[in-house]
């Protein structure tokens, strides 16, 4: 065992032992940030361990691809994980607690980015990465220090967009595209104005299985980010969503479908907020 894996296995520990304590998470970003600078095969594979936990998906797959044999069936195991992992980005990340300064950065972000009606946050869902340095918009020719993650339905191999595109309908038109299927959308919005703007304005957002948009009040509500059992425990609308008509039919009591819920777990919920009469939805599936 190295000195890497020494300290890692420190700060997983601490890490669990304080059920996820925000200083504990900043100790794992921390030691991220020393081990990407560092070049040794012995390090990257502590880094691809650090990135795992952290839930940074691709950044763990991608760090350890080139480091796995063919031979070695143990790693070959992981990184198959990973691959199917990774296609989430890192969408469920936990999120780095650095206080003023990512405030800061992100006031400075948010005063140039659209207002989405359907995605009001898309900085704290993480449906736009910040690009350090800035990266080119494929559809304005644009440099842009945030770039669209979510998915987006297209022929086109599109990699970068910025929000403007996306808010003013560009990107749609141009590839052809929609942020969200039409065909994935809650019964009972009858304004095809409203469904355009969901499909081809509003960014989306990450599931394990195919996204679905939820509606209410004869609208689609706004999506307001990634929840588990214990979110909605701690946001005190557990009852609201346990009252949800939705869940009629499932075949199982509500809240026991609820109570597998983990934010970034194999059971996933996706938490949506009606803009009329703001009750809040939800939708889960699983990976």
């Amino acid at each position: 065992m190295n000195d890497y894996e020494i300290k890692y296995i420190e700060l997983k520990k601490a890490y669990e032992q304080s059920g996820g304590a925000a200083e504990q998470v900043q100790a794992l970003y921390e030691y991220k940030d020393f081990l990407e600078e560092q070049e040794t095969p012995e390090a990257k594979r502590v880094l691809a361990d650090v990135y795992e936990l952290l839930k940074l998906y691709r950044s763990a797959y991608e760090t350890l691809l080139p480091l796995v044999s063919r031979t070695d069936k143990k790693a070959l195991k992981r990184l198959g994980k990973l691959q199917e992992l990774q296609e989430q980005g890192n969408s469920f990340a936990l999120h780095r607690p650095d206080g003023k300064t990512k405030q800061k950065r992100h006031a400075a972000l948010l005063a140039a980015m659209p207002f989405f009606r359907y995605h009001p946050n898309p900085l704290e869902t993480e449906a736009f990465q910040i690009a350090e340095p800035p990266v080119i918009c494929q559809c304005c020719g644009q440099p842009t220090r945030l770039s669209y993650s979510g998915p987006f339905y297209t022929v086109e191999r599109i990699h970068v967009l910025c929000p403007a595109c996306i808010a003013s309908g560009k990107a749609a038109e141009k590839f052809n595209g929609e942020f969200q299927d039409e065909y994935s959308l809650e019964d009972g919005v009858e304004d095809p104005d409203k469904r355009d703007e969901l499909i081809h304005r509003t960014p989306g957002y990450h599931g394990w299985q195919q996204e679905f948009w939820r509606a209410h009040c004869k609208d689609y509500c706004a999506f307001m980010g990634y929840v588990g059992y214990r979110e909605l425990k701690q946001m005190g609308i557990l009852e609201e969503i346990l009252e949800d008509p939705f869940w009629q039919g499932s075949g199982m009591e509500p809240e026991e479908i609820l109570e597998d819920m983990q934010n970034g777990g194999s059971v996933q919920g996706y938490l949506f907020r009606c803009l009329h009469c703001g009750k809040y939805l939800i939708w889960s599936d699983c990976d």
